[in-house]
């Protein structure tokens, strides 16, 4: 069965993106060898990315789409005919993911933002967390987690160093169940 994927980077104080929805803070460690390997090796396990319209008006404005060769889902309360072949709006994320885990296909990745994080979350419907953790504290920002109603343990997969950073992978072993 097909599993989602969150795979994000976080600073130390647990923000995905500054005030303005910026990432600038993450750009020093693109070049990072062990991120660069382990952003592969993600992208060899998926065929599909899921990401809310904020994040990919973000993605957009830096030029050339990054995930053309995906299947990508925007997902997105307004109403917008752009939709083609690679690139599909949608608006139940919660109805896209139970089509997605019944079809044939290698994993899916989570791309963001915070709000389809929260969903996703607030569903249980992400399989794997895979957190780098960027040694930058930024005090204020887009948080990666917003509180949420019930608590699902989680396994620990895997810890990961790369030079300063932190990658934690963890899997999903349980229900949630509410708090």
């Amino acid at each position: 069965m097909r599993k989602i994927i969150l795979y994000i980077a976080q600073t130390l104080d647990g923000y995905i993106a500054d005030l303005n929805d910026g990432f600038s803070f993450l750009h020093e460690y693109d070049s990072v060898e062990s991120i660069q390997t382990s952003y592969q090796a993600l992208t060899k396990r998926i065929d599909t990315v899921i990401m809310g319209r904020k994040t990919y008006d973000v993605i957009n404005q830096m030029g050339n789409y990054p995930y053309s060769d995906f299947k990508s889902y925007i997902v997105t309360s307004k109403t917008l005919n752009q939709s083609n072949e690679k690139i599909e709006f949608v608006d139940d994320v919660v109805k896209l993911v139970k089509k997605l885990k019944e079809t044939e296909g290698k994993d899916v990745w989570l791309v963001g933002g915070g709000i389809l994080i929260e969903t996703f979350m607030k569903h249980s419907l992400i399989d794997e967390y895979m957190i780098a953790i960027i040694p930058k504290l930024i005090g204020q920002g887009k948080r990666l987690f917003n509180p949420i109603n019930h608590y699902e343990k989680l396994k620990l997969l895997n810890i990961g160093k790369m030079q300063e950073i932190v990658m934690l992978t963890y899997g999903k072993i349980g229900q949630q169940n509410e708090l």
